[in-house]
């Protein structure tokens, strides 16, 4: 009788499923980092910034947005081209395209309520919502890990405390 061996690593996920996958992750991590540098913007501006709200708080968003993606683009392509030997093959455009959609969808959550709501309230609702996309996103890592709702409750609490911390730090070193 032969023995049994245990199923390799991605056993049963084929190539698209494991691209899906890494697109997945690619989006979801450059949405967290945005969303925390958003955060981290939006925390150093005054709740009175003066002048138009609206117009500022949309350069803020998408000027960090755009920024922080061109930043990363050029630091992935240029990495990717030292790893595949200068070469920037489909599997790469693919993983810089899922980070590009990652940061233009926090973008927009975070542009929704400048454009909807009266000045004043846009700033706050829009650091409620980067706080509640990094809990819900840490919330879904909990429960997929096979936590229950109150230990992913608790999780997902730990890790937007440690994302506002990171934020902090960030204002604080950066001198904002």
């Amino acid at each position: 009788m032969a023995a049994m061996s245990a199923p390799s690593p991605g056993a049963g996920v084929t190539p698209t499923d494991s691209t899906g996958a890494e697109a997945r992750r690619e989006a979801y991590t450059m949405a967290l980092y945005v969303a925390i540098c958003l955060l981290a913007v939006l925390t150093a501006v005054s709740d009175d910034p003066g002048g138009d709200d609206h117009l500022r708080l949309f350069e803020l968003i998408w000027g960090t947005t755009v920024g922080l993606s061109l930043a990363h683009w050029f630091a992935f392509r240029l990495s990717a081209r030292l790893v595949g030997a200068g070469t920037f093959d489909r599997h790469n455009a693919e993983a810089a395209a899922a980070q590009l959609a990652g940061a233009v969808a926090v973008a927009v959550l975070a542009t929704v309520p400048v454009l909807i709501l009266p000045t004043g309230a846009e700033l706050d609702v829009v650091r409620l919502l980067l706080a509640g996309f990094v809990a819900a996103v840490a919330f879904a890592v909990a429960r997929s890990g096979g936590a229950g709702i109150g230990r992913s409750a608790v999780y997902a609490g730990a890790v937007l405390v440690l994302a506002s911390v990171i934020a902090v730090m960030k204002n604080v070193l950066g001198a904002h």
